[in-house]
């Protein structure tokens, strides 16, 4: 898809952009855990944060810019979590960020890549 065929591309990126916030903020304020113990699950929540921020912003932007934006944002947000007493960076985080960019990327070979196009069809 080029990257204008969008109608609504200025608020595609302002609903990105708070995609990204909330994320940041989920990744950096102090939250109580989940009564609920299962392993591992944050890297699961790192894996599909970042299919939807692939797929997502796959669509706005070229690939090679997304992710190497995506990539800066994880190590960002990774760096920042190291600087507070409630958080750790880990390097596994980032591995399943990885792995979510690369499930992100395989979605976009699919119909998933005409999604935002698709909601616009339903705005006259």
């Amino acid at each position: 898809m080029a990257m204008g065929e969008l109608r609504l591309r200025a608020l595609w990126w302002a609903l990105g952009l708070a995609l990204l916030a909330t994320i940041a903020a989920l990744s950096l304020l102090p939250l109580k855990a989940l009564p609920v113990n299962v392993p591992n699950i944050d890297k699961l929540n790192h894996a599909v944060a970042y299919i939807v921020l692939t797929t997502y912003f796959g669509q706005l932007t070229t690939l090679p810019r997304a992710l190497g934006v995506l990539l800066g944002y994880g190590i960002g947000i990774e760096l920042l979590q190291a600087q507070t007493p409630y958080r750790q960076a880990e390097i596994a985080d980032l591995v399943a960020n990885c792995v979510g960019m690369v499930l992100g990327l395989l979605l976009l070979r699919t119909r998933v890549r005409q999604s935002l196009r698709w909601c616009e069809s339903f705005v006259p």
